[in-house]
């Protein structure tokens, strides 16, 4: 009969501690498992001290959200990684469509108010490094 207020007892641990655990059943999960693993250790280990047993149950729970927060750091990580590389594709993008916007000839409207200006450009020397002779072209828009 030792055994079965032991078992209320761990029972009733489980299901109190997992009740902090959040509206994420893989997070119910794991700390309800954690309880429940760290209350059958400290009971096997202290004999049925049932003390023992609830601070099992505390210590599984620290270690399933101790878990879970290595894991939600790893996914935030990897999620910004994405953001941040969707930032720069976007830039990207914004970056080709202006070059190709200036590349293709001007439409009907600027192509009266438009002016190309060649502009040769001698052989010159910056910083010890020479510059072949070029032609650039300055586009004008009035």
């Amino acid at each position: 009969m030792q055994s079965r207020p032991t078992f209320l007892t761990s029972t009733l641990a489980c299901a109190l501690l997992s009740g902090c655990a959040g509206l994420s059943p893989t997070r119910i999960i794991g700390n309800t498992a954690g309880a429940a693993g760290g209350a059958l250790i400290g009971h096997t280990f202290e004999k049925g001290n049932p003390l023992a047993t609830t601070l099992g149950a505390g210590a599984g729970v620290l270690v399933s959200e101790a878990l879970q927060a290595g894991s939600s750091a790893a996914q935030q990580k990897s999620y910004l990684s994405g953001y941040e590389k969707g930032q720069s594709d976007t830039a990207k993008r914004q970056f080709q469509a202006l070059n190709d916007r200036q590349r293709l000839s001007p439409q009907s409207d600027e192509a009266a108010h438009l002016r190309l200006f060649e502009v040769p450009l001698p052989e010159r020397q910056v910083n010890g490094v020479t510059f072949a002779p070029a032609t650039a072209t300055l586009r004008i828009q009035e």
